[in-house]
C-alpha cells in the first residue's frame, strides 16, 4: 500500500471518530507498528493530526475561543501578572529602547518604577497614555485599533515597528498553541 493512501486511510478514520489508536490503525491497515509511527509523525507534522501518546487526534484548524475584553482580562490571573510585570519593569535599563506590546500584563508593568530615561514604543493607545503623563518618551504606532484589545493592529502597525531597533521588547499573547506558537 501507497503511503499517500495509508494516510488517507488514517485521516478518514480520525474524520469518522475524532481520534484513534495505533493498535486500531494496524488492525485496518495490517501494517508494522514503526510504519504506523512513521505516518503519525509525518501527519503530525503537516498539520492534519495531533500525534498523542499511542495514537492521534483530529486537529483543530480553527480554535472556538471567545476572546475575552481588555476588562475582563484584567481580572484573570491578576497576582502572577503584576509578579511577571514587576520583574520585567525592572529589566528596564537607562536609555534603553523598549516596545511595550498591548495587554494586561505589559499594562501592569507601567504601575511599577521603570528607568525614566528609557523611551517607549507601543501599540496600546491606554498604555501610551499612561507613559506620557507618568513623563515617559512615547511614540504611539499607527493602525487599525481593535476594540476587543484595545491594540493598534494590522499591516500599518507592523511596518511601523520595522522601522525601529529596540534594546528590549515586552510581548503579550492572545493564546498558546504547541503547533501554531504564541
Amino acid at each position: 500500500m501507497l503511503t499517500e493512501e495509508r494516510h488517507s486511510i488514517i485521516l478518514q478514520l480520525l474524520k469518522e471518530k475524532g481520534s484513534v489508536t495505533v493498535a486500531e490503525i494496524k488492525d485496518q491497515l495490517h501494517i508494522s507498528e514503526s510504519t504506523i509511527r512513521r505516518d503519525l509523525n509525518a501527519l503530525d507534522e503537516e498539520g492534519k493530526l495531533t500525534k498523542v501518546f499511542g495514537g492521534a487526534v483530529l486537529t483543530e484548524s480553527v480554535p472556538l475561543v471567545t476572546e475575552l475584553s481588555v476588562p475582563q482580562k484584567l481580572q484573570v490571573k491578576e497576582a502572577e501578572k503584576r509578579s511577571i510585570a514587576r520583574y520585567a519593569a525592572a529589566l528596564i535599563e537607562p536609555n534603553d529602547f523598549v516596545y511595550l506590546d498591548a495587554g494586561t500584563t505589559t499594562g501592569y508593568m507601567i504601575e511599577y518604577p521603570m528607568e525614566k530615561s528609557a523611551t517607549f514604543v507601543t501599540n496600546a493607545v491606554d498604555h501610551a497614555r499612561r507613559l506620557a503623563v507618568a513623563g515617559y518618551r512615547v511614540f504611539l504606532v499607527g493602525g487599525e485599533l481593535r476594540g476587543t484589545t484595545e491594540a493598534v493592529v494590522g499591516a500599518q502597525a507592523i511596518l511601523s515597528i520595522q522601522e525601529y531597533h529596540f534594546t528590549k521588547g515586552f510581548f503579550g499573547t492572545n493564546g498558546i498553541s504547541r503547533r501554531h506558537g504564541f
